[in-house]
């Protein structure tokens, strides 16, 4: 059985988790005191390795479950900074498709006309065309890259959630929380950034591979 989007954005997410636990340990705890960690791991300190597994472990299964808790509307909150018809889709035959010339708008506007203005009416036009275009490779790629971003900034949420109880529980000094939280905000402003991009591209191509194939379509049946 062919793996899902999700399933597929997994490892590249856990990876994601382990490294910001990791660079926040670091900033929290002090490179040398993770220096010393490893030098007693060196030397055969089982319990070392049984915390520098159980943390990250345990920092994934509690941001994985947040991900899958959280309501997608939040999610695409967190991404787009709108509670409604936040999703590029809302706007791709008014605004976004006429912006890429890739996308022959008049292609569309005589398959689909009339073209809807209201964005949950565009949206779901979009998604039916993007139901026959889902398995092209393009169409694909910005899906799952739009997934992944999209699963990061929940995940950043998450985690800056998470170092603020753990430096508050084990009294590190508002230095390194203040640290911690600049690299988390950075980290998320990119991967939005990202998100956002994607989700972009993921319109456009569906657009894109539809106008082509219906001007295609229409070369064949109208001959010069």
């Amino acid at each position: 059985m062919a793996k899902s989007l999700k399933q597929k954005n997994q490892p590249q997410l856990i990876t994601f988790v382990v490294s910001n636990a990791v660079a926040l340990g670091v900033i929290a705890f002090g490179l040398s005191h993770c220096v010393e960690l490893l030098q007693q791991l060196s030397k055969g300190d089982w319990r070392v390795l049984g915390k520098m597994v159980a943390v990250p472990a345990f920092l994934t299964l509690v941001t994985g479950t947040i991900g899958w808790a959280m309501p997608r509307a939040a999610k695409e909150f967190l991404v787009f900074w709108r509670m409604r018809n936040c999703l590029p889709s809302g706007r791709a035959f008014t605004d976004i498709a006429p912006r890429d010339p890739r996308i022959d708008i008049q292609c569309l506007v005589s398959k689909y006309a009339p073209i809807p203005e209201l964005p949950a009416q565009q949206t779901a036009l979009w998604y039916r065309i993007y139901r026959g275009h889902k398995d092209d490779a393009s169409v694909e790629d910005a899906h799952g890259a739009y997934l992944r971003f999209r699963e990061m900034t929940t995940l950043i949420s998450a985690l800056m959630l998470l170092y603020v109880l753990g430096t508050t529980y084990f009294g590190i000094e508002s230095k390194q929380l203040f640290a911690g939280i600049l690299l988390l905000i950075v980290e998320y402003l990119v991967v939005m950034v990202a998100a956002r991009n994607a989700a972009t591209r993921l319109v456009l191509n569906v657009l894109a591979i539809d106008s082509a194939s219906t001007a295609a379509n229409t070369s064949q049946q109208n001959p010069a």
